[in-house]
């Protein structure tokens, strides 16, 4: 890509978690999403954000061969669509972006992977790791040390402690707090609100306060 130009970015899926990843990317002076990619057969056509709805997911493919585009994004809220459809992507050879809000403050030695998208008022302390397509809702905090796993959904104002990892495709509900040094296991539902404060095993779905194991979800 030429110096100074904007990578041509498609993102995918036309819902509310679009809405928020289009309004993250229009501050990024890089980015020039040229439109939408959704399988829902009504929004072909459409004009989303004042951009069009292109046609189906699997039209991607030949919009990168025919160099319309070079970037991507998955904006699906469901852990398991959005790991498939970005792998997917990948795979055609398109670049995974990320979706950062300026209003973030996220410390130098955090990493992120591809296809996160950091909604507004998010915080990444020192030396925390954010797998490839996390989900970090707003004014979510994570701590220090912590590692969050791919494809796994944080939602608004998720609060961790020092040291927590998550396994891949949690899902962590709006308002759920964890204590320092919790180990989350992969799959694992939280409810909203919930304080967990024991570890929780894979595909555990947990509630309350103190967080206590509900059911156990099947595996993904």
């Amino acid at each position: 890509m030429p110096e100074g130009a904007k990578m041509k970015t498609i993102i995918v899926g036309a819902g509310q978690n679009g809405v928020q990843v289009f309004n993250i990317l229009k501050h990024d002076a890089t980015i020039d999403v040229i439109g939408f990619l959704d399988d829902t057969p009504e929004k072909a056509g459409t004009t989303f954000c004042g951009r069009p709805v292109l046609g189906p997911i699997r039209l991607a493919a030949e919009l990168f061969r025919a160099g319309r585009i070079a970037g991507a994004i998955v904006a699906i809220g469901n852990n398991t669509a959005r790991g498939r459809f970005t792998r997917n992507l990948q795979e055609i050879g398109l670049t995974i972006v990320k979706a950062v809000h300026p209003h973030t403050c996220i410390d130098s030695t955090a990493t992120l992977a591809v296809g996160v998208i950091v909604e507004m008022g998010v915080m990444i302390h020192p030396e925390a790791k954010i797998g490839t397509g996390v989900f970090l809702g707003g004014s979510s905090v994570v701590a220090h040390h912590c590692a969050v796993g791919d494809f796994s959904l944080i939602g608004g104002g998720v609060i961790f402690g020092g040291d927590v990892k998550v396994g891949d495709h949690a899902t962590l509900g709006v308002g759920t707090v964890l204590q320092p040094h919790i180990r989350i296991g992969r799959n694992v539902t939280t409810g909203i609100g919930s304080a967990v404060i024991k570890d929780l095993p894979d595909n555990a779905v947990a509630v309350g306060v103190p967080a206590k194991i509900i059911r156990m979800a099947t595996t993904t």
